[in-house]
């Protein structure tokens, strides 16, 4: 079996860029249908929900990566989450391990201080 550690790398650009800019893309194209987000199956319109949510409480939110680190289809995603509406110096760190496959992310672990992430509480 071929390695698959650097094309995997290659999906967190487009990963983060659609969080930024383009959510239909991140539901539809990068998870996969019955994609595992921190140990739970959240289909197409589970995720959809969620991510409006966080939308609507900061939409000017945004993911900036800081580092990925890879091995097979494992990447893991060490970034912050930006929200200028709440001040130019808040942040949010997390690392998001992502399980890739065919090009979709499989299994979605996020750790973060989630009672800061918007949306959620």
């Amino acid at each position: 079996m071929a390695d698959a550690t650097e094309p995997n790398v290659a999906l967190a650009a487009p990963w983060a860029d659609a969080i930024n800019n383009d959510l239909e893309r991140l539901i539809t194209e990068l998870y996969a249908p019955d994609c595992l987000v921190n140990g739970f199956v959240f289909g197409p319109d589970k995720l959809r929900r969620f991510e409006h949510r966080v939308l609507a409480a900061a939409p000017q939110r945004a993911v900036r990566v800081d580092r990925t680190h890879a091995v097979g289809d494992v990447v893991a995603v060490e970034g912050v989450l930006l929200d200028p509406d709440q001040g130019a110096d808040w942040q949010l760190p997390f690392c998001a391990v992502l399980t890739w496959r065919d090009g979709k992310v499989v299994s979605d672990n996020t750790y973060a201080d989630m009672s800061r992430w918007p949306g959620l509480h």
